[in-house]
């Protein structure tokens, strides 16, 4: 067993933590600059015109919508409630809840960087394919015809110098959204390379557990934990390089990022109760049979897997300098955004016209931004400041203006109280 007493464990899982981080990091730079560029050219007025009607055609657009676009599984909410709002049918909704958060143009890079391009195919292949099946069972059972709220309303910072957009949006909005499950999944990855024998998890399951077990092992693990479609992948490569099965991470690869609170409360609020069920039916059936598809194609094509996971397993692996110079890049823009919260609650202004709401689906940095984003243009308002670890929209605005702002909470997807 570890000394837990000794510094050198948790250098030695610190260590670990940053190998996967840094790994991944020119990889996830590459996509999230992709992303930065997709969000530009690809505004959400245009993804809802496109998904109005309640067929199998605007499932299958969704489906292809949704797998690039880089939202976590949280970012995910507000953009599905607006795109309901602005005439997209409740199937064409579920199949981008379901592919969008599971995989991204970001996340694919990094999938690739870590645990190789036949894993990285596999994972978009599968979120597609769930994401149709949710999307046509949910078209077909429900025929009610989408509530249109009118024209969509023009996105905020519409205007303005492109590549400042695509910078603003590709190193702050989305990053800001992902940094903190990405750090988390990192730690976790580390804690796990560190910690368990090498062979722990694949002697436990020829041992007994077996391949559905292994599978239901990973679909209970994944589908409490609140990790991003990026956050997921270091914890994945951990956990292959310590003996579960390419089938067994799928599953965790898409159970994660899939399933979380705010997204089955906003499935059953907007979509309702049966939509739910078939949302929730089709990942955990789905996600099982991918798991099993997964590992049959391993075995009898002999996919390889990437050298960093076998590296991983005999602590071989030397970092690039690319790697250490992006890893560390990206650690300070974590350290950026981690921070930045205590600032502003220390600064936080305080007077007569502040406006304070308590917003509990707001659960990560994008849902903050996107609050901010519909707030700040507002007639009245003067600054706004949201805390998702607090779960507060503060607001430095006249009085009269508590309602406007409530309902643009409201039309931002989120429920203010």
């Amino acid at each position: 067993m570890p000394d837990f007493s000794t510094p050198a464990l948790f250098i030695e899982i610190f260590r670990e933590a940053f190998r996967l981080f840094a790994v991944m990091a020119p990889y996830l730079l590459l996509g999230m600059v992709a992303a930065g560029i997709m969000h530009v050219l690809l505004p959400v007025n245009f993804v809802s015109r496109q998904l109005g009607q309640n067929t199998i055609v605007s499932v299958l657009k969704a489906g292809v919508l949704g797998v690039p676009i880089p939202l976590c599984s949280c970012g995910v909410v507000p953009v599905a409630a607006s795109l309901n709002k602005n005439g997209a049918s409740k199937g064409a909704t579920v199949s981008f809840l379901v592919t969008t958060p599971t995989s991204g143009v970001d996340s694919m890079f990094a999938t690739y960087s870590l645990l190789g391009w036949p894993i990285m195919v596999l994972r978009v292949v599968a979120s597609f394919i769930l994401g149709i099946i949710a999307g046509s069972i949910t078209a077909l059972l429900d025929k009610s015809t989408p509530a249109s709220s009118g024209p969509a309303a023009a996105e905020k910072n519409a205007t303005g110098n492109i590549a400042a957009r695509v910078v603003n949006y590709a190193f702050f909005e989305l990053y800001e959204g992902i940094s903190k499950p990405l750090l988390l999944g990192s730690l976790l990855g580390g804690v796990v390379t560190a910690l368990l024998p090498p062979t722990l998890l694949s002697e436990t399951v020829s041992d007994g557990l077996g391949g559905m077990g292994a599978y239901l092992l990973m679909l209970g693990i994944g589908i409490p934990l609140y990790v991003c479609a990026s956050g997921s992948i270091p914890l994945a490569a951990a956990l292959l390089a310590k003996g579960i099965s390419p089938g067994a991470a799928i599953i965790f690869l898409i159970a994660g990022p899939a399933t979380n609170a705010a997204t089955v409360t906003v499935i059953s609020n907007m979509l309702g109760k049966k939509n739910l069920f078939i949302y929730l039916t089709v990942l955990t059936l789905g996600t099982l049979g991918a798991g099993i598809a997964t590992d049959t194609l391993f075995g009898v094509f002999e996919l390889p897997l990437p050298e960093a996971i076998h590296q991983h397993q005999h602590g071989g692996e030397t970092l690039t300098w690319l790697e250490i110079l992006s890893g560390a890049m990206l650690l300070g823009l974590s350290g950026y955004f981690l921070g930045t919260p205590i600032v502003r609650r220390w600064r936080r202004p305080k007077g007569d016209s502040m406006i304070e709401f308590t917003v509990n689906d707001m659960t990560c940095g994008h849902c903050a931004k996107t609050i901010e984003n519909a707030i700040c243009n507002l007639e009245g308002v003067k600054s706004v400041q949201a805390d998702p670890d607090n779960k507060k929209v503060l607001i430095d605005a006249a009085q009269n203006t508590e309602e406007i702002v409530r309902k643009a909470i409201v039309d931002a997807g989120y429920t203010p109280e």
